[in-house]
């Protein structure tokens, strides 16, 4: 009955799982006999309809439901760009505030007119060649 392939396992694990299994078998008979006590014959008898009948037929929507259901569909997606304009707008300030963080630490040093020049003047200090 149960789709377990345990043939790979050790024994005691496939004891476990069978085990498992049983419990949880158990626990779902006894749960279903909780919530669908049996009947005796008599109030099956009385309980039984007659014939059995259809639910009613769902109505059939006419052009008043179709722009009904449109508008409402209208206003979710309108609602659904403003929160994507707002979530643009709160990213761009976010940008802005780190740009303008990290430009305020930006400070211009001179130090000569190019890096080689630097390291020129580095070389020429240590006269051992």
């Amino acid at each position: 009955m149960s789709n377990v392939n345990t043939d790979g396992l050790p024994p005691e694990m496939q004891a476990r799982i069978a085990q498992i299994i049983e419990g949880a078998k158990q626990k779902a008979i006894a749960q279903h006999q909780t919530q669908y006590p049996p009947e005796s014959p008599h109030q099956a008898a009385i309980a039984m309809p007659a014939a059995p009948v259809a639910p009613p037929a769902p109505p059939v929507p006419n052009l008043m439901d179709h722009t009904i259901a449109l508008r409402q569909e209208v206003a979710a997606l309108s609602q659904q760009v403003t929160a994507m304009g707002q979530v643009v707008e709160a990213c761009g300030q976010a940008v802005g505030s780190m740009y303008s963080m990290f430009q305020s630490q930006t400070t211009p040093t001179d130090t000569g007119a190019t890096y080689s020049q630097n390291f020129q003047e580095q070389v020429d200090v240590g006269d051992d060649y």
